[in-house]
Order: structure tokens, then sequence, then C-alpha cells
């Protein structure tokens, strides 16, 4: 038995994505484990498809079994993102490589990066860039290009860079994973490009949004799964809800408030608050928000963790428990193979958050009110109580 696993959003689940979960067969996985983010994703926004059917998706195109990225960490930025999935596949004590796709497809140029920028020498020289009122990114390639040109230069694609931190993270958890990346095949991250059958999520899901021709880029085991929400309106297409929903939230707060939010930092708050008050929506309101330190990305994951009512000290804690979302026969072996090498507890049921102690049922408290926000951006409007009645998806 050799068993990959994948941190992934599958927002929607692609044909890119299948190939990385065959890549990881052919490299003699027999069994694959993915973490995958809830109802909301790490660009600050909520999926285009709900949890449930993205774990479908995933289970009919060669995954195995599905853990829940839980939305705290699942909206955070990079170093966290990363964090929380390591932690998770580690702890159920069976994973014996970190699969994941990137720009330069280098595992030991990842590792060597990541030990790099993590060395006392580029966080103090990072520290010494950041004062200079750049951005975080910005100041790690300055520094990190001092003592190495040729890791500062994959740190520039978003891939690499999360590359980087799975493999800071396998450090910083001492564990036993090794992380093997392939090189990204096809449209480039963000891209609108439609290259050798393949598309970046956000084309595909502006596709969906306009009524493209999104399906010759989805495996076909998963189109009828996404088409299912489609005729049921239960899938976020219109964000004029959203907008609705984030622009009341912001003009109805108070400074000290959204001062809770993670990544909060020199007043930003402050210039937030005050782009709602002038913007129609929120390209504008991003657009009014940003400055030279703060990136489109971090504003809207600042917004978007204060209208969930997630702070930073919800993210300085420690992954409390792993969340059964899916599974198949393979991952059934694997659940009961590992019962008693799991280091975290496992939550199958409501019932089971109960037993997992005080931080982990606060944690599940977060994920509930985060999905009923969710229920009201879909296009069908879904009642509360979703999360805490769902049941994990098993694929015979």
């Amino acid at each position: 038995m050799k068993v990959a696993g994948i941190i992934a959003e599958y927002n929607p689940f692609h044909k890119g994505h299948e190939l990385l979960v065959r890549k990881a067969r052919e490299n003699g996985a027999t069994h694959v484990v993915a973490v995958m983010s809830g109802n909301y994703v790490q660009r600050g926004e909520p999926a285009i498809f709900p949890h449930r059917s993205r774990t479908e998706a995933a289970l009919a195109c060669g995954v195995d079994l599905v853990i829940q990225l839980p939305v705290v960490y699942a909206v955070s930025g990079a170093q966290k993102f990363a964090q929380a999935g390591v932690r998770i596949l580690d702890a159920l004590g069976c994973v014996e490589e970190l699969v994941f796709g990137s720009e330069c497809g280098d595992s030991e140029l990842i590792v060597s990066a990541a030990r790099e920028i993590y060395s006392s020498r580029v966080q103090e020289l990072i520290s010494e860039e950041i004062r200079k009122g750049i951005t975080f990114a910005q100041a790690r390639e300055n520094a990190l290009r001092i003592v190495s040109g040729k890791t500062a230069d994959i740190i520039r694609e978003p891939n690499n860079i999360l590359g980087v931190e799975y493999a800071a993270a396998i450090g910083k958890y001492s564990s036993g994973m090794k992380p093997v990346t392939f090189k990204r095949v096809g449209a480039g991250h963000g891209s609108s490009d439609e290259t050798d059958g393949v598309a970046s999520a956000s084309h595909i899901r502006e596709l969906i949004s306009n009524g493209g021709e999104w399906r010759k880029f989805v495996p076909e085991a998963a189109v009828g799964i996404f088409e299912n929400d489609i005729a049921k309106k239960n899938f976020v297409v219109n964000y004029n809800k959203f907008e609705t929903a984030v622009l009341y939230k912001l003009r109805m707060s108070k400074r000290e408030e959204l001062a809770l939010a993670p990544d909060v930092s020199e007043g930003i708050e402050n210039r937030i608050l005050a782009a709602s008050a002038q913007a129609s929506g929120l390209t504008e309101l991003y657009r009014l928000a940003k400055t030279k330190r703060y990136t489109h990305a971090r504003i809207r994951r600042i917004v978007l963790n204060h209208v969930l009512g997630i702070t930073a000290e919800d993210l300085s804690q420690p992954v409390p428990y792993i969340r059964l979302l899916g599974l198949n026969g393979r991952g059934a072996e694997l659940l009961k193979l590992t019962k008693e090498s799991r280091s975290l507890p496992l939550i199958v049921k409501t019932s089971d958050v109960s037993g997992a102690g005080i931080e982990a049922q606060r944690l599940f408290e977060t994920e509930c009110r985060a999905s009923d926000i969710y229920a009201l951006l879909t296009e069908e409007r879904l009642p509360c109580g979703e999360e805490k009645d769902y049941c994990a998806v098993i694929k015979k």
C-alpha cells in the first residue's frame, strides 16, 4: 500500500485535477486522499458548487477519501492554508507522499526554496524589505534573491509558492511525508487560455457563469454532477447577493470589529471601512482599499473572514479534527487501517464534534455559520442547517 495526499479546492474539479490524480497513481499510489476546501476558497470567495458536489466529483474521478479543510484555514493565506492541509494529512498517519502540481515541476528545487526562505538570514532580510513599504510577496522575493537567484525565480508563480509552503509545513511538523510535484500542463493559474484540453478553474467558472461551453474541460464523470447542481440552481453564479451581503456587513461594522480579522494591521481596517462607504460593488471596494502593501487577494480574505466572523484568534488555533466528506471502498479501507494511528479525532457526524474538545466545537460552529451564509448565495436560496445534517458521500 502506498498513500498519496493532495490539498485542493476543486473549484470546480477539472481535467487538470484528474491528471494529477492519475500521475499520483502512475507514481505508485494505491490510495489517494484529498483535503478539500469547503464552501469557501482561498481567493476570498464562495465556491461555485457546494462541497458535497465537489466531493462527489472527486470520488467519481479517482480520489478515494475526501477530508474537509475547515473554512478558517481554507480562506487564509498560503502559509496557513498549507500548514492546515499538511497537518490533516499527517494526522491520518498513513500518507507517504504529498502530491501537487507546480509551474517548475522540480521537487528538490521546491524543498530547497522552502529551506532558504525559512532560514534566519532570509527571514531577517524579509523584515528589512517589508519596512520599505512593499508587499510581503515582493519582500520575500527580494530577500531570497539576495541569497539565491535560482530559487527566487520560482516564487513568482502561485503553485510554486504553495509547493514551497507545503514543503515548509512538512518540515514544521516533522512529518514523514515526501513532497512530490509534477509540472502543470495546459492553461496557467487564472488564465483564460484553453491549452491541451485543460483550462484554469477561474476560466471554467467564468464559462459556467456566462453559459459558455465548460463541459469539455471537466472529466466526463463529473459533468453530470455539476449539471445537476445547475439544474437545481444549487450553485453560486450571481455575485450580486454576495456583494450586497458584504457591503451591508461592512457598513454596519465598527473599526474594532474588523480589526479582529486575520491579517489586519497598520490601520487597513479604516481604509476598508472607508471604501465600503463609497463602493457600489466588490470590485470597486477592493480597488479603493488596495494599497502598495495590501494586495487584492489579502483584502478579499480580510473582508470574507470578517463577514464569516473568523478572527485572528480562530486562525491561531491548531487543526482540532479530521472531518470526513466522502469515501469509496479504498477510502473506507484506509480509515479502518489507520484507526489506531490517527493523531486527531475523526468527525463523521455532528455528534462526534462534542467529544473532540472545546476548540473543535468552536471551529465547527464557525463552519456551520459560514455554510448557512453560503445557503443564501446560491441561485435557489436554501435553509440553514446543511452542515449539521451533512452525511458523508459514499461511492460504491
